[in-house]
């Protein structure tokens, strides 16, 4: 593979990573995943898997720069791609500018998830057993606090 070639993976990956939980949140709030009480395991379910996928390509690649992307990303561009999908099925469809989605009280609110998240990315690049223990444990603690979020 030629190094342009990597590079359009690389970002393939920083985009398309956040679409999952986003595809998973839209089906919860539409109706289309049947709400049998997974309430409590919603949070965990939507947040496990980009998690661990960050974990594991920080720690696969080693890339420092698109791990801590791929962390520092993805709760932003999830609540892009959220509000948009679901904005999809409005009838009186009106797509919001960007000082919609760059206020600074989103922005406040989003960082120490997105410090959190990058932070996961950057130690599981990192490749030692210390700095692979600190990425899962800062993965954990960002399940369990998303998990205990989607309960409110």
């Amino acid at each position: 593979m030629t190094d342009n070639q990597k590079r359009l993976i690389h970002l393939a990956i920083i985009i398309l990573l956040p679409l999952l939980p986003a595809l998973l949140i839209v089906g919860y709030n539409l109706y289309l995943i049947p709400a049998f009480d997974i309430d409590e395991w919603f949070g965990i379910l939507i947040f496990s898997a980009p998690s661990a996928l960050i974990i594991y390509y920080g720690y696969a690649t080693g890339n420092k720069v698109v791990a801590t992307l791929c962390g520092a990303l993805l709760l932003p561009l999830v609540d892009i791609y959220t509000g948009i999908l679901l904005e999809l099925f409005d009838p009186e469809f009106i797509m919001a500018g960007l000082n919609y989605w760059l206020r600074w009280r989103r922005i406040i609110n989003y960082a120490p998830f997105t410090l959190i998240c990058g932070l996961m990315g950057y130690f599981a690049s990192r490749r030692t057993k210390a700095s692979l223990l600190a990425s899962v444990l800062l993965g954990i603690l960002f399940v369990f606090i998303m998990a205990s979020l989607a309960l409110t």
